[in-house]
């Protein structure tokens, strides 16, 4: 009798143990492949397959982190583009299509992708290191089957706790700093390694000196930068405001030029997914253009969307011509205008798109384009270029190839004395850069091309006048016009000069062809007007 017992409690026991496996609800992501292959110009679409043992649809949180990376000879550079929106998964097995967008150039992309929400604890999905591939022709594709896969998994209790203190903002961003020096650590003993490796002369171990103390510099500029921005007054308001809504700081990321003027972004999360950001400029030790993006104010302006008239047309017509709404919705932010771009689908894989523009609040513009409407607009412009260049080349050789000798005499009598001519005097600068990198006089080539760029810069903004690299940036900065193409011209042309890095044709290239585009169209402008005035 007392063994038949014993036998009922251990089944009751094990039947009781066993009840929560059986309950357990789980999500499933898969990909057919771990490396997918599109030819350039082509959307890259990817089916995600999921399997849901829940009985409702889940929605939530799916994060997408684009990177490319780039090789330029002993270094290199990669970039990281990370979109998030909201995401539902319906039960059962189900093919969900994503556009990871198209590209006109071969590039290889690595896409992470992460799904949050919740049940009622915070749990994700992560399926990592997927690589897309833009090639030439269909004969570099090479599209195998590798399924890849990932289930929910709950985030750690002691995790959760953490994510929800809200620690000094200081503190969490020292945290960063640390783990980002870790990372120029790397990169410091990385760069070591390739010149033990190259075997450089007699000169490596002060070259290895300087790249350190450059290093050092560079980390000593963003721990100076971090602390002016966390001590700012503005920026602690908006920090504070997503923390008191729940948010808390989950990254970081500052771009400074020096220990006070530079571009930051932070990115914030709640424990059920939702997202915001803090992103703009710091001048000076002065916030400018800051822009504070939450999943709050995303869902009120998608909710005064849906009862726009214009709006809704817009959907109805691509519904009845078979298209489709994906899921991601993309936002971007320009001081107080938002953009907000829906992407649509049909079975023939051909995409449209709505564009909605809101500014202060209030929708100031609503279009519809599909590609087709795209390339029919391309055809009609380059058609309207080819008469335009026409009309010039006609009016031009009246003008100029048929003056009388008397016009020619006259000309040569009347004419003045020219100013001094910058943008001519740059472009001879950057024919010199040229002939000095065909010499191999690798150093002086770059360190030419930067002094034409300086050269036309000064005088085109009218400093007029020999000017550092610092300094016409700083000019830009504070006139808000463009100067992160320019600063990555000038860095590299110093770290050539300064013996900091290898010179190869690519870069060389690179630099002279931006050069040449920034100069030459104030030149043609410039012809134009001349023509013009006679």
């Amino acid at each position: 009798m007392k063994q038949k017992y014993t036998i009922l409690v251990l089944v009751s026991l094990l039947f009781i143990i066993s009840i929560p496996l059986v309950h357990a609800q789980n999500i499933t992501f898969s990909l057919d492949q771990s490396e997918y292959y599109f030819k350039v110009g082509d959307d890259a679409v990817i089916n995600l397959k999921s399997n849901s043992d829940y009985n409702d649809t889940i929605n939530g949180i799916l994060s997408y982190t684009i990177t490319q990376t780039v090789n330029q000879g002993n270094l290199q550079y990669s970039s990281s583009n990370t979109k998030s929106t909201s995401f539902s998964v319906e039960s059962g097995e189900k093919i969900i299509a994503i556009n990871f967008g198209t590209s006109d150039s071969p590039i290889t992309l690595t896409i992470n992708l992460k799904f949050s929400y919740n049940d009622p604890d915070s749990k994700f999905i992560n399926l990592n290191n997927i690589k897309i591939h833009f090639v030439n022709n269909d004969s570099k594709k090479n599209n195998q089957q590798n399924q890849v896969s990932s289930s929910s998994q709950t985030q750690s209790q002691s995790a959760q706790q953490q994510n929800q203190q809200n620690d000094p903002f200081t503190q969490q961003m020292q945290q960063m700093m640390n783990q980002m020096n870790q990372g120029q650590q790397t990169q410091q003993q990385t760069a070591e390694q390739k010149l033990q490796n190259n075997q450089l002369s007699q000169d490596s171990s002060a070259l290895k000196q300087q790249m350190q103390n450059q290093i050092q510099k560079q980390q000593q500029t963003k721990n100076e930068f971090q602390k002016q921005l966390a001590q700012n007054p503005d920026f602690q308001k908006e920090h504070q405001n997503l923390l008191n809504k729940g948010y808390n700081l989950t990254d970081a990321n500052l771009n400074p030029t020096n220990s006070n003027t530079g571009d930051f972004e932070l990115n914030y999360q709640k424990p059920n997914g939702e997202q915001a950001s803090i992103s703009g400029q710091m001048n000076n030790g002065t916030i400018q253009n800051m822009q504070s993006d939450t999943s709050e104010n995303r869902q009120k302006m998608l909710d005064e969307l849906e009862k726009n008239k214009q709006f809704q047309e817009y959907q109805k017509q691509l519904e009845k011509q078979g298209y489709q709404k994906q899921n991601n919705t993309d936002f971007s932010h320009e001081q107080n205008k938002t953009n907000i771009q829906f992407n649509y689908q049909n079975k023939n894989n051909e995409t449209a798109k709505i564009n909605v523009a809101i500014q202060n609040d209030t929708i100031k513009n609503i279009s519809m384009i599909k590609k087709e409407d795209e390339n029919k607009k391309r055809s009609y412009l380059w058609v309207i270029i080819i008469l335009i260049l026409l009309i010039l080349a006609y009016f031009g050789y009246k003008k100029f190839f048929k003056k009388t000798k008397s016009e020619q005499i006259m000309a040569k009598r009347t004419r003045v004395d020219k100013p001094f001519d910058y943008m001519k005097e740059s472009l001879k600068l950057l024919e010199k850069s040229k002939k000095e990198f065909i010499k191999k006089e690798y150093k002086n080539a770059y360190g030419t091309a930067g002094q034409a760029l300086r050269l036309y810069l000064s005088y085109e903004n009218h400093l007029n006048k020999e000017i550092t690299n610092d300094e016409i940036l700083n000019h830009l900065r504070n006139n808000h016009k463009e100067y992160k193409d320019i600063k990555k011209c000038f860095d590299l042309c110093s770290l050539v000069e300064f013996a900091k890095y290898k010179a190869n044709k690519k870069d060389f290239d690179d630099i002279v062809n931006h050069c040449e585009k920034i100069i030459e169209k104030p030149v043609d402008r410039q012809k134009k007007t001349q023509r013009k005035n006679r």
